[in-house]
């Protein structure tokens, strides 16, 4: 039931059912339990992923983090190449 203003606004929640994985390709890799996960970036959305395909995304995400830093590597030097590690520094 919803009324006036809000039935455009209505949102279906979906079941455990028919939440799919966002990796699943058709090629039958999901395994374990696919539910929303915690957003890993800074765009705060969560995405639908199964057991395998999250534990790929953090060592994915890992990685990205290993190979860039937030913060400068100690042997940085900006007067190498006249480059700066964040915004904050120009």
């Amino acid at each position: 039931m919803t009324f006036g203003r809000f039935e455009s606004e209505a949102v279906e929640m979906a079941s455990d059912q028919d939440i799919e994985c966002l990796d699943d390709r058709g090629d039958a890799t999901c395994e374990g339990s696919v539910e929303y996960r915690s957003p890993l970036s800074g765009t705060g959305k969560s995405f639908a992923r199964c057991d395998k395909h999250w534990s790929i995304r953090l060592d994915l995400d890992q990685q990205l983090r290993e190979r860039y830093p937030e913060q400068a590597p100690a042997d940085f030097d900006p007067s190498y190449a006249g480059e700066r590690w964040s915004e904050d520094d120009y």
